[in-house]
């Protein structure tokens, strides 16, 4: 019998697409009045960077606008970094916005099952949760919050967040479920922990690069998933 469900946050239950380049373009946007660097080639840069350093699970800003300052061949401080951090996040939080479903979802398992959300952290400590806070997801519908790299020791996809959070919630692997939309980054610790696996299709960042990316259901958008489950059976 599953027992609960477990969701990521950013491109999950939150749209984070256009966030991400309106944060990305802030950037280009200050770089350009700072520097003179073309606004185009710095926004790519940028949305470049993002794309590999999250690939690679590696998640501070620092590294982030030091990659960033080396490629444009620009000397870098650490108080510059602490305002395009700022600059970055100001922005995608003004932009990111829950999906409709997600709070149909929500409402809809509350009560049926513990419900959970494991995600990473921003690479700035408490950042992640205040992000949280304000993201118009209701937390209070969740029995169990980790945020990976803050909570615990390592982020996805190692196996430690999700069996830090199936201990939390006091339910066994097989009666827990994860919802992703990133099968590199969702599914491998997932399904090591022993749950099932879920994905949400937002496009080529959901598609597995690997056997071990591959997860146990892909669907097209999160309203599918309440008639995906048996409720109370354990089996898709």
């Amino acid at each position: 019998m599953i027992k609960a469900v477990f969701f990521d946050f950013d491109g999950t239950l939150v749209d984070d697409l256009e966030a991400r380049r309106r944060a990305q373009f802030a950037i280009a946007k200050f770089m350009t009045n700072r520097y003179g660097v073309r606004l185009y080639k710095a926004a790519n840069l940028v949305a470049q960077i993002d794309e590999e350093m999250d690939e690679r699970h590696e998640y501070s800003r620092d590294a982030r606008w030091r990659e960033l300052f080396k490629r444009l061949g620009l000397l870098y401080d650490e108080e510059i970094g602490s305002t395009l951090t700022d600059i970055y996040f100001s922005e995608y939080v003004n932009a990111a916005r829950p999906y409709k479903d997600a709070l149909v979802l929500l409402h809809f398992l509350k009560g049926r099952v513990k419900l959970g959300l494991i995600t990473d952290t921003d690479g700035v400590p408490g950042l992640k949760k205040d992000r949280l806070r304000r993201s118009g997801i209701p937390l209070e519908l969740f029995d169990v919050i980790v945020v990976a790299g803050e909570d615990t020791g390592s982020t996805k996809p190692s196996a430690t967040p999700f069996s830090f959070a199936l201990a939390k919630a006091g339910v066994g692997p097989w009666q827990a479920v994860y919802v992703g939309d990133k099968a590199y980054a969702d599914v491998p610790g997932a399904r090591e922990a022993g749950m099932y696996t879920v994905i949400i299709y937002r496009g080529r960042r959901s598609e597995p690069r690997s056997p071990e990316q591959r997860p146990d259901l892909m669907l097209g958008n999160l309203a599918q998933l309440q008639f995906a489950l048996r409720w109370p059976e354990r089996r898709f």
